[in-house]
């Protein structure tokens, strides 16, 4: 109870809850603001000074209720958190800036959220605008906007103010964000997410100083849109599966829950046309995460169904024969270990097209074993294509699963795909094509059960 006591009094020392007339004057205002990363480095530094009552900056004179208010705004109480009301995110703000957003991405594609909003459909926009105007869904996008870094500068900026009795408060930046929050306020560690104190900065900054831009937040529409356009991710691209192909979504809905669903033209190491520079010869898919209340936790079945002239192809027979493919993957005693001891673990089970082992898939495999000296085993699985379970487990884990229900360790790009396994049991090559970051191909065999066979 005396520690919280301790830190309530330290906070309303250090922050003052009102400005009274017998409060020293600010006589002097010094700002350093800083830059460096790729690029040249930038630097500003900044005196501004109380002349008989009146402020200047060089020549240039600062208006006194700006300096007034960075003096209030320093004493008003910590703001430990970003909120709407600080921040002006008032239901006519969030409005204003929408609508200037989506005026913006009529015309600007320099930033690829205007981009991507832009070239949103309909129904994809008044999804964006009813969530960016939502302010209890902005409250919680709101903490994405001050959490992290996002570019491999470094700003900064630091503010001493002098009063008349010689006392001093400094005040410092160092945040990526718009009005480059949280400031800290002295030596005692204490942050605050007070807007106001980076207004009142900005104001005495000129146009061009250095990272005034951030500390005027003069781009928190955009900022903000970037925090919402991430939310809706997964709700965007629904939008767009539906509104590209309703029908078959209607139909795989009425058997699986849609966990997600987009059509692209993505390519992986299973499923795809490589077509960077001849668009006319890729493919577009419609990608699906399918779930079903009898699937154990964690079981999704990752259907790529190939759209074409505005259809997709293969509904039927997916519906038809993947419930073997489910059957076979979910009988292997090996996993359901596995998913006893780790029920959250995701696998998914692949089917592209018309079968779980796509010939791309084959032919990545079959290179991938000739390279390791191992094609007697690529020539097996060749065998019994159609009826091979394709699995993604983990990250960047794919196993193969064959009838008799032996499994195959084709590749790997973390631990988590190894399945327990350590990677010291085998060797693991550089693969031929889509090399993940960090591990590679393997070609294990294993049993039913998980014993490493070769």
């Amino acid at each position: 109870m005396r520690r919280y006591f301790l830190f309530i009094l330290a906070v309303t020392l250090t922050f003052p809850t009102a400005l009274t007339a017998a409060d020293p004057a600010i006589v002097r205002v010094e700002i350093r603001s800083s830059w460096g990363g790729l690029g040249m480095p930038q630097k500003t530094e900044l005196v501004i000074e109380n002349d008989k009552g009146d402020y200047h900056l060089g020549s240039t004179r600062i208006d006194s209720a700006v300096v007034e208010s960075l003096q209030s705004s320093i004493q008003e109480a910590v703001q430990t958190k970003p909120s709407l009301d600080n921040l002006g995110m008032t239901e006519d703000w969030l409005k204003a800036a929408e609508d200037k957003l989506e005026k913006d991405a009529e015309h600007d594609d320099s930033d690829s959220m205007l981009y991507q909003l832009g070239q949103g459909s309909p129904d994809q926009k008044a999804i964006f605008r009813r969530s960016y105007t939502d302010r209890k869904f902005v409250a919680r996008v709101l903490p994405k906007l001050f959490c992290c870094r996002h570019t491999d500068d470094n700003p900064n900026v630091t503010v001493t103010i002098v009063y008349t009795d010689g006392s001093r408060t400094s005040l410092c930046l160092y945040s990526q964000s718009q009005f480059m929050l949280p400031w800290k306020i002295g030596t005692s560690n204490v942050e605050t997410f007070n807007k106001n104190i980076s207004v009142a900065i900005a104001a005495m900054m000129p146009e061009m100083a250095t990272n005034r831009e951030r500390v005027s937040g003069s781009r928190m529409d955009l900022a903000l849109g970037w925090a919402v356009m991430d939310a809706l991710a997964e709700e965007w691209k629904l939008s767009n599966a539906r509104t590209r192909a309703g029908e078959a979504l209607n139909k795989i809905g009425n058997v699986y829950r849609i966990l997600s669903a987009d059509v692209n033209p993505y390519h992986d190491v299973a499923f795809g046309v490589y077509a960077e520079d001849q668009p006319d010869k890729g493919e577009q898919n419609l990608h699906l995460d399918l779930g079903r209340s009898d699937f154990p936790p964690g079981f999704v079945v990752t259907a790529i169904l190939l759209y074409k002239d505005r259809k997709v192809v293969g509904v039927d027979q997916f519906l038809q024969e993947v419930p073997r493919y489910e059957d076979l993957a979910l009988s292997v005693p090996w996993l359901a270990k596995i998913r006893t001891k780790c029920p959250t673990c995701a696998t998914g089970l692949l089917w592209v097209h018309d079968e779980s082992l796509s010939d791309k898939a084959l032919k990545n495999f079959a290179a991938d074993m000739h390279a390791i000296k191992k094609d007697a085993l690529a020539n097996e699985v060749r065998k019994v294509q159609s009826q091979v379970a394709v699995l993604n487990i983990g990250y960047g884990g794919w196993w193969l699963v064959l009838p008799d229900r032996r499994m195959v360790l084709w590749r790997y790009d973390s631990k988590l795909g190894l399945l327990g396994h350590k990677a010291s049991e085998f060797h693991v090559h550089e693969c031929t094509d889509y090399q993940g970051l960090f591990e590679g191909c393997v070609g294990a065999l294993f049993s039913p059960n998980g014993e490493l066979i070769n």
